[in-house]
């Protein structure tokens, strides 16, 4: 069987290798802890944390504790709440207001281009979610699951530092009959001012459906699984804005303890709404222990 662990891991790297040049990787980390109160309750803390910008900075880290009920043998209700802190990276915009002043008579031109650039900052999530969790097996050793998850985020206001860098180009008319110009003197760019962005605080509602289909053979240790989630965004009319696929495997070190590895591949709906362009490839690895 250690042989399907790292065959998973050759897939993992093999597909994160065939990636775009325009998409994202990442590193997930898990760890979780679940104690069982009753035969029915059971009670969680976890805390993770994600890279981005090809793993080079961190994407966010958060803590959460959850409760489960067992409702009956083929359904579960999961509720939990998190705590978040979301990185975003500096970002570069280029000056809306960029153009050209042409002194036809004496033959120059100036041309004033410019960019802001904002710089990194964390921002403070809060998350709560409640889950409907239903599986069942079938073939003693096939394990389908079913997972409706209802979320709301509430992103508070972060004040962060925005800098608008400016430069002049110098231009002389080489033939202003076809309207030719040739760089005289190349400007340097110079900080025009700075000023402090406040991105307002918002709310989202979501729903995520997922479907999870894994190996679960009876004092069988490794479980290899698929699974494809849609992420329908509530509070715009339920558009479909992400899709998410892993591939992966868990192994049941003992009774108490057990670690995972997925590859995860997150299609992200593009800005202009023209199809599901935006690729993220993650390696994820969780560590859980259950009592």
């Amino acid at each position: 069987m250690k042989r399907l662990f790292f065959a998973l891991m050759a897939l993992t790297s093999a597909l994160a290798a065939s990636a775009q040049a325009s998409d994202d990787f990442g590193v997930w980390g898990e760890f979780s802890i679940e104690k069982a109160l009753t035969t029915r309750w059971d009670l969680g803390l976890e805390t993770h944390f994600r890279t981005q910008d090809n793993s080079t900075c961190l994407d966010r880290w958060g803590v959460g504790i959850n409760a489960a009920y067992r409702v009956h043998k083929y359904l579960k209700l999961a509720a939990g709440i998190e705590l978040l802190n979301a990185y975003t990276p500096k970002k570069y915009k280029t000056w809306k207001n960029a153009g050209w002043d042409v002194d036809a008579d004496d033959g120059i031109a100036t041309r004033r281009t410019g960019y802001n650039e904002t710089n990194a900052y964390f921002t403070p999530k809060f998350r709560f979610k409640f889950d409907i969790i239903s599986s069942v097996k079938i073939a003693k050793w096939v394990r389908i699951g079913i997972r409706e998850r209802y979320r709301f985020a509430r992103v508070g206001s972060v004040n962060a530092l925005r800098v608008k860098y400016r430069k002049t180009d110098t231009y002389t008319a080489t033939d202003l009959n076809d309207w030719q110009w040739e760089l005289a003197d190349e400007g340097e760019w110079t900080a025009d001012r700075s000023e402090n962005k406040e991105e307002e605080a918002y709310s989202n509602h979501q729903l995520r459906s997922r479907l999870k289909v894994s190996l679960d053979r009876k004092r069988l240790p490794w479980h290899p699984y698929i699974s494809g989630e849609l992420f329908n965004d509530i509070s715009n009319s339920m558009e479909l804005y992400r899709i998410r696929t892993h591939v992966g495997c868990e192994y049941d070190i003992n009774k108490h303890h057990a670690v995972s590895l997925a590859y995860v591949l997150t299609f992200n709906k593009e800005d202009d709404g023209a199809g599901f362009g935006e690729r993220f490839h993650a390696t994820s690895i969780s560590y859980s222990i259950k009592y």
